[in-house]
């Protein structure tokens, strides 16, 4: 068992390495897995023991991505399937494999996203940002949740981790889920809508844990850090980046939080996933950077709410459902 302390500078090889007993033989799910953190997350779990299923929407770009881990570990157990986030149909159907060729689900990492996008809805209508970063994985998280709770055990809790942001701190409004417009007919900010989608996240990822910690699950969010070379910057330009700055520089407390980043690579952005998924004393509801813990830091004021974590699950199934019946 590991005895190491990680820190923001460990890397996911590191993490995966000193937990390489718990790593072998789990299955783990991972969204998103073709670039970026979701890459480097499903490329050390598969090194060392996992088997690891990703999803892309593309599968030129999953295929490459699964060339990569092999170049890296040529045993690994990898497999890429197809899945869009921004459609239920899509993750209705990919589920529908998974359960099919999976009798297994140890791990599921809700890694996917979008950031600070333009205006744009999902095939089902809804804001492209709350639609594909909270809707998506809840509605995966729903099909697969049977699967999870089979595969879990008092020696290996099943694990839920879902990657959220300090964005959620810096950018979400202050009443939190904004229930009253959702699909922003009333106003858009790109950062506001991010920071809106990645407190679902929190919340979601708490009220999982809520409802299954006492049936051997843990759900957890992770906050990767500032994390430089991924695609989720695509959607930046000139104005985009002003709009953040002033964003931050507005709200109080949020420089102090700013100066205490580090910008990170890859690799170390990864870590603090591949911690929740394999490590010990992981506690269930939680919110991870850097290795740790949050003690509250970092933390939109409503992130602990559970009334308003157990409105926004409700919500969210009949978002889902309506959606079904289209």
């Amino acid at each position: 068992m590991a005895t190491t302390v990680f820190t923001a500078a460990s890397t996911a090889e590191e993490v995966a390495t000193a937990y390489q007993s718990q790593v072998q033989g789990k299955t783990i799910l991972i969204t998103g897995g073709n670039t970026g953190l979701g890459l480097e997350t499903a490329k050390q779990l598969a090194g060392h023991g996992a088997t690891v299923i990703f999803t892309s929407r593309s599968e030129k770009n999953g295929e490459a991505a699964v060339k990569t881990i092999k170049e890296a570990y040529p045993s690994a157990n990898v497999t890429f399937l197809q899945m869009d986030l921004a459609s239920v149909q899509s993750v209705k159907a990919f589920a529908t494999q998974f359960l099919a060729t999976y009798s297994t689900l140890n791990i599921l990492i809700n890694n996917a996203g979008v950031m600070a996008c333009p205006k744009t809805f999902t095939t089902d209508g809804f804001e492209t940002q709350f639609g594909v970063n909270h809707l998506g994985h809840f509605y995966l998280t729903q099909l697969l949740l049977p699967l999870l709770l089979k595969s879990a055990s008092k020696a290996f809790p099943s694990r839920i981790v879902t990657l959220s942001s300090v964005g959620q701190f810096f950018y979400a409004p202050p009443e939190g889920i904004m229930f009253d417009d959702l699909n922003a007919d009333q106003s858009y900010n790109s950062w506001v809508r991010y920071g809106h989608a990645k407190l679902a996240n929190v919340l979601f990822a708490k009220e999982i844990n809520a409802r299954y910690a006492s049936k051997n699950l843990i759900s957890v969010a992770v906050h990767p850090g500032m994390v430089i070379g991924t695609d989720l910057k695509r959607h930046f330009d000139f104005w985009n980046v002003i709009d953040t700055v002033w964003q931050v520089a507005t709200k109080p407390g949020a420089l102090g939080v700013v100066m205490g980043e580090r910008n990170k690579s890859i690799p170390e952005g990864a870590s603090t996933t591949v911690l929740c998924a394999v490590g010990s004393d992981i506690a269930g509801g939680g919110f991870y950077y850097d290795c740790k813990i949050s003690e509250g830091e970092k933390l939109h004021p409503l992130a602990g709410d559970a009334d308003l974590a157990k409105r926004l699950w409700d919500v969210s199934e009949k978002l889902v459902a309506d959606a079904l019946k289209k």
